[in-house]
């Protein structure tokens, strides 16, 4: 019921806002798309107006010339259409291209032997490892390769200090050594990051309520080089 109010309140605004049908159109402007012709000259097209127009034409300095066939024209370097005219030109000359080889798809894990749906993103779960791994190999499949993995530490194993984020033996770097050994072509991205191992809710050491930015550093660089050893092809961000 409130889905179908919904949907008569919009109707009945667009019906609201429109413009009245055009019944006394003379061409199809308003419809499938103009079928008159215009004529590119355009002289005498203001010849039956009640006021006085500007010819762009006119004067020393024109902003509208006209071409050799006496077509109004503005002149130009470039013809930036010619480029995208049709399809195939498109195709040709397109400088950015998205594949699935450019995605990187975001896995959540945890230790737990059953995937848990995250009720704050639809459609996605915590992932166990059997379907960690199932994700990779179907991604690579489709034609994505790189995967970058968010996990999900027990509560237990937070610090303030995080020192479970370079923990060789964790879930993150076991992941990674997982993927590497049965799909070595796959690119997999860690995450530097502090706040998944952290009991302060933060992604930094805490002392008194503020942040110690350096001993914080201290504690990524030993998490980046962890992972990297670990087989992460990038430590990010």
């Amino acid at each position: 019921k409130i889905s179908a109010a919904i949907i008569a309140l919009t109707v009945a605004s667009a019906t609201a806002f429109a413009p009245s049908a055009p019944t006394t159109r003379t061409t199809a402007l308003f419809g499938a798309g103009n079928t008159d012709p215009v004529d590119p000259t355009m002289n005498g097209i203001d010849d039956n107006l009640s006021y006085s127009s500007f010819d762009p034409t006119s004067g020393d300095s024109p902003a509208v010339t006209r071409n050799n066939n006496d077509g109004v024209w503005v002149k130009q370097r470039a013809r930036p259409r010619r480029n995208r005219k049709s399809a195939g030109i498109r195709n040709m000359v397109r400088e950015n291209i998205v594949t699935p080889a450019n995605f990187i798809y975001p896995l959540f894990i945890h230790e737990e032997d059953h995937n848990t749906p995250i009720d704050s993103m639809p459609g996605c779960s915590r992932h166990c490892e059997e379907s960690m791994m199932k994700e990779v190999g179907e991604s690579l499949e489709l034609g994505v390769g790189a995967f970058v993995l968010f996990p999900k530490v027990d509560d237990a194993l937070k610090t303030n200090l995080a020192c479970e984020a370079y923990n060789p033996e964790g879930i993150v770097h076991r992941s990674i050594r997982m993927i590497k050994e049965k799909y070595p072509e796959a690119i997999v991205v860690t995450d530097v990051a502090l706040d998944p191992y952290s009991n302060q809710g933060h992604d930094g050491v805490v002392e008194n309520g503020v942040i110690l930015n350096d001993i914080t550093v201290n504690q990524l660089c030993k998490q980046a080089v962890s992972q990297a050893r670990a087989g992460a092809d990038i430590v990010a961000p």
